[in-house]
């Protein structure tokens, strides 16, 4: 992934913290739950955001623009205008590998 580039989310739901750290923080399995549909996601999200007395949101599939990569962990730009950082690591799980592509620009 390049900092810059467009990158579109095809079919799952993608937890968007409002910081690397609480990304950092929250299960992992719950964040890889986020991704398999919008009940879950919104779900998660309500309980993330009260636990960390923040604004914990998640993104469908959309296009967004990579601002920064740490590791596991890229800060994006929705297509929405939110701002916030998603944590890749289930990326390297079987059902959702090829979810996040780039667009050809």
């Amino acid at each position: 992934m390049n900092i810059g580039k467009l990158y579109q989310v095809k079919k799952l739901c993608w937890m968007l913290f409002p910081s690397k750290e609480i990304a950092a923080t929250t299960a992992a399995a719950a964040t890889a739950a986020a991704a398999a549909s919008v009940a879950t996601a919104t779900a998660i999200a309500a309980y993330y955001s009260e636990k960390y007395n923040c604004n914990v949101s998640y993104i469908e599939p959309s296009i967004f623009c990579l601002l920064e990569k740490d590791g596991d962990f890229i800060k994006i730009l929705s297509a929405n205008g939110e701002l916030g950082w998603i944590n890749l690591w289930i990326n390297l799980a079987d059902w959702c590998k090829n979810d996040i592509e780039a667009v050809n620009q």
